[in-house]
């Protein structure tokens, strides 16, 4: 990325953070707001720092490092607060900009070099310090950091040595094996040939045209028996005979003796037809479920979810670890739990992972799998696992890092054929609504209500932006509805409601809480409001109003523009600023 986009990506963020968006709303991968340290008093009231002033060096030159440390590098921009929106937020930055950068040039390792530039917005000093991506990894503190989503994390551990060894380009899955084309098994050859023909139309002509194809040859190929890297090894042939790579059990429950069981070393592909012909056929069997006004042969999980968790273990797991082989849970003929050796890859995190761009492990591993069209070539997959179960009427996936291993659980059952039938046609009247966000925003409304743009974002990993276009998508739907007019608060409509009353889970609410939703929606596009206002948004007596709002006055949701007291006064929303100090200065 050009140093002109990343300037053009920081004021863009800039100018949605002076028209009303916190800063940290508007952090990107490549955008991050700071204040300098000790600006801050301890009662967080802002403060004098000299423009020398060598904490806050120190602590901007571990960000640079974290930004630098990324494909894209990034902008600093010095002098925001992160949890305010709107003017309030420029509070301004002090340090002096040519000691700044050569302070940061003297406190990274290697020495590293920024470019400062000095920016006015609305009165206040700003600085945008431009971080380009690193040629190699840099350290401030001793510290090795790297951004993942909009915030940097210190590496150490595995996830230290990914890194480097992905910056350096090394992929072990590339690595030669020692093995040779003729060590591989008729049978993994015949499931790569029948894969291969099946998703590109055409079978190739010889096994090391197969091979070739797949990307798995050391060098050239041009022996007699070609040696195969250790993707073609792992896939086709009995690499490591003593060591199991893959282990799948079908149990009552977990902890309980397996009924049937799949286990083995390499190849990877034998192994994989034998779990998904037990998965599919004894785990998860095809039951006849109606939809609409046809028949489906259905499963308790959807197909997709199932490849997507077994080839995603497979795809990503570290093979360099002497740990155990992935492990498969068929659970009941309900739940599937896959977990497989190796954390999270550098860069990536349990709240990214639905949005965050493919980055795997075993790049050559990941290719291979992809041209035998048992991988998303898009890096799309765990997003549409996501939808598939959602769309069922299933649980969202749960994905977490434990003692090292990524483990994925999947709850399923009997799928609601009429909510199927619903995403179905919505997606038939608009394909911008076949999502994962679309099916996420309605589900999400069948256990709390309103739903606004910033939640959605939390739950599907996207931006605000984006979350704010599906919600107004489903509005012109005729799905939802704002809660008032112009609000950024949305509801299920009436009609929405009816068709999905059975699902519904919200308790009975108090007036208080659906006082407060009205108010703060109607906050939303409106700067104030007064006893008028709410008497008439509310549909009661202004005395009444009166009251209310003074009782979300006591409750910190709103506070008076000026007089408290009299018929007159009006209210706006308490500012995020008012509740507590914001939390992102560098310390």
């Amino acid at each position: 990325m050009s140093a002109h986009r990343r300037r053009n990506l920081a004021l863009a963020a800039l100018t949605a953070v002076t028209s009303g968006t916190r800063a940290c709303d508007a952090e990107t991968e490549q955008v991050d707001f700071k204040v300098e340290l000790g600006t801050r008093d301890r009662a967080g009231a802002h403060q004098i720092i000299s423009p020398t002033h060598e904490p806050a060096a120190q602590a901007l030159a571990e960000e640079v490092g974290c930004l630098a440390n990324s494909l894209s590098g990034g902008v600093l921009i010095i002098g925001v607060e992160d949890r305010v929106g709107g003017p309030a937020a420029l509070v301004g930055a002090q340090s002096d900009s040519a000691w700044l950068k050569a302070r940061i040039h003297a406190l990274t390792s290697p020495h590293y070099t920024v470019d400062i530039e000095e920016f006015l917005e609305r009165g206040a000093r700003l600085l945008l310090i431009d971080v380009p991506p690193a040629l190699e990894e840099i350290r401030a503190g001793g510290k090795l950091r790297a951004r993942i989503g909009s915030s940097c994390e210190e590496l150490s551990g595995d996830r230290a040595r990914e890194f480097l060894e992905r910056r350096r380009g090394y992929d072990w899955s590339a690595e030669p094996s020692g093995v040779r084309l003729s060590q591989a098994t008729r049978a993994g050859l015949a499931s790569a040939r029948g894969k291969y023909q099946a998703a590109k139309g055409v079978a190739p002509a010889s096994d090391r045209e197969l091979v070739r194809r797949l990307g798995v040859l050391v060098g050239g190929g041009a022996e007699a028996d070609p040696e195969l890297t250790r993707t073609g090894a792992l896939l086709l042939a009995p690499l490591d005979p003593g060591i199991e790579q893959l282990v799948v059990l079908d149990v009552p429950s977990e902890g309980r003796p397996s009924r049937h069981s799949v286990r083995g070393p390499a190849p990877l592909l034998e192994l994989f037809d034998e779990a998904w012909a037990q998965l599919t056929g004894r785990s998860f069997p095809e039951t006849v479920t109606v939809v609409g006004a046809g028949r489906r042969l259905m499963r308790a999980i959807p197909d997709y979810a199932l490849r997507e968790a077994l080839v995603n273990a497979i795809m990503h797991r570290d093979y360099r670890l002497s740990r155990s082989a992935i492990t498969v849970h068929a659970i009941n003929g309900m739940t599937l739990k896959v977990s497989s050796p190796g954390g999270f890859v550098s860069g990536l995190s349990a709240d990214r992972l639905i949005t965050a761009p493919s980055t795997p492990r075993n790049p050559a591993l990941a290719a291979a799998m992809r041209v035998l069209g048992l991988a998303e070539r898009e890096g799309v997959g765990i997003d549409i696992m996501y939808e598939q179960m959602i769309r069922a009427g299933h649980p969202a996936p749960i994905i977490t890092e434990r003692d090292g291993e990524v483990v994925v659980t999947l709850r399923g059952g009997r799928p609601d054929a009429e909510l199927l039938v619903f995403f179905d046609e919505l997606a038939a009247r608009d394909q911008s609504l076949d999502g994962v966000r679309t099916a996420m925003a309605i589900t999400t409304l069948f256990t709390a209500t309103p739903l606004r743009a910033e939640g959605l974002a939390s739950i599907a990993q996207c931006t605000t932006s984006e979350a704010n276009q599906t919600l107004a998508a489903l509005e012109a739907a005729g799905e939802l509805r704002r809660l008032v007019r112009s609000g950024r608060a949305y509801v299920l409509t009436e009609a929405a409601r009816e068709r999905f009353h059975s699902r519904l889970q919200y308790t009975p609410r108090r007036a208080f809480d659906q006082h407060a939703d009205l108010v703060r929606a109607y906050l939303d596009s409106q700067p104030q409001i007064g006893r008028e206002d709410a008497s008439a948004l509310l549909g009661v007596a202004e005395n009444s109003a009166s009251r209310i709002l003074a009782q979300l006055t006591r409750h910190g949701l709103i506070e008076p523009v000026s007089n408290p007291r009299g018929a007159g006064v009006r209210y706006r929303l308490v500012s995020p600023s008012t509740s507590s100090p914001s939390p992102n200065s560098v310390d």
